[in-house]
């Protein structure tokens, strides 16, 4: 029984000390977490403090975002218009839509403008989509994927609110 009895405290000193490197060597955070998931001998602090996480980086806004980064095809060598819905978790004002692409791609905007906004204003609501619509023209030879570039500018629709943008990269069929 003695020999059960040592390698059991010698398995539970181990086991303490294993912890206790794991703790010195975190960080504040992860070492609160460990410290508390080996106190009480839960884990139960432990999932709650990283589904809490998870919850707040969901929350975070992302602002505004294509609703697809897919357009609709286009044939080789004619103007067309495109359209992209967009989408945002925040009120966002100002909005400003620039697209460019390679040497082969030509982008036009609506009233001979340097850029494109909403189709109903230049604001769009939490939770509401709309679209942004330019004309493209690619002269490819064969069938083939144009990569388009935009950068959406917009502000937080508050007083002096600064100006912030984003890009995103858009596919183009373009048929031959």
């Amino acid at each position: 029984m003695r020999t059960g009895r040592r390698f059991g405290s010698a398995a539970t000193a181990l086991a303490a000390a294993m912890t206790m490197v794991s703790v010195a060597s975190a960080t504040p955070a992860q070492a609160e977490v460990a410290s508390t998931s080996s106190v009480g001998g839960s884990t139960s602090a432990v999932s709650g403090s990283n589904s809490t996480t998870a919850a707040e980086a969901r929350k975070a806004p992302k602002g505004p975002r294509p609703v697809t980064r897919m357009l609709q095809p286009i044939d080789s060598g004619e103007s067309q218009w495109v359209r992209v819905r967009w989408k945002t978790d925040r009120r966002i004002c100002d909005v400003k839509v620039v697209v460019w692409g390679d040497d082969e791609v030509e982008i036009n905007y609506p009233g001979d403008r340097e850029f494109t906004s909403f189709s109903r204003g230049d604001s769009l609501g939490k939770g509401k989509t709309d679209f942004t619509a330019f004309r493209v023209e690619a002269d490819y030879d064969r069938s083939s994927w144009a990569l388009l570039e935009a950068r959406i500018s917009f502000t937080d629709c508050g007083r002096n609110a600064p100006a912030r943008s984003k890009d995103t990269t858009l596919m183009l069929p373009v048929r031959s």
